[in-house]
């Protein structure tokens, strides 16, 4: 016969919060990676409806023709995400997926400045600044 086991200790407070904040975390990172999954399989299937799998697998070797046309600048996307244009649709999902981790990392501060946590306010905003740095370096 197995033998009961003994219930857990109640967690402090502090490591109470620090739960409540890394479910809020998975959730941010869970979701932006599924929505910018549907985003960028939306745009793999436009792209495949006007008929760029026929041009793809059949087109010399080489850069296709259409890379050209790519959208460049956020600006650029949102412009072409009118009509939907398959390659916007599809960099829109790839900027959702390098945003997420970032909006976690943002959510993250502020819910360690609300708790009054400056330890972690600290971390978690250092990493955000090198973070924005990455993309401020980046797009130079």
């Amino acid at each position: 016969m197995a033998r009961p086991v003994p219930p857990e200790p109640p967690l402090r407070e502090d490591a109470q919060e620090l739960v409540g904040i890394d479910v809020l975390i998975s959730q941010v990172l869970r979701w932006g990676v599924l929505a910018s999954a549907a985003v960028i399989v939306l745009g793999v299937a436009l792209f495949v409806a006007r008929g760029g799998a026929h041009a793809v697998l059949f087109a010399p070797l080489g850069s296709p023709a259409s890379w050209e046309a790519d959208p460049h600048s956020f600006g650029v996307v949102l412009d072409e995400l009118m009509s939907p244009q398959p390659a916007a649709v599809t960099d829109l999902g790839l900027l959702l997926l390098m945003i997420t981790p970032v909006v976690s990392v943002a959510i993250a501060v502020v819910a360690f400045a609300v708790r009054r946590n400056w330890l972690y306010v600290a971390i978690a905003g250092f990493v955000l600044a090198m973070l924005l740095l990455g993309f401020a370096i980046g797009s130079a």
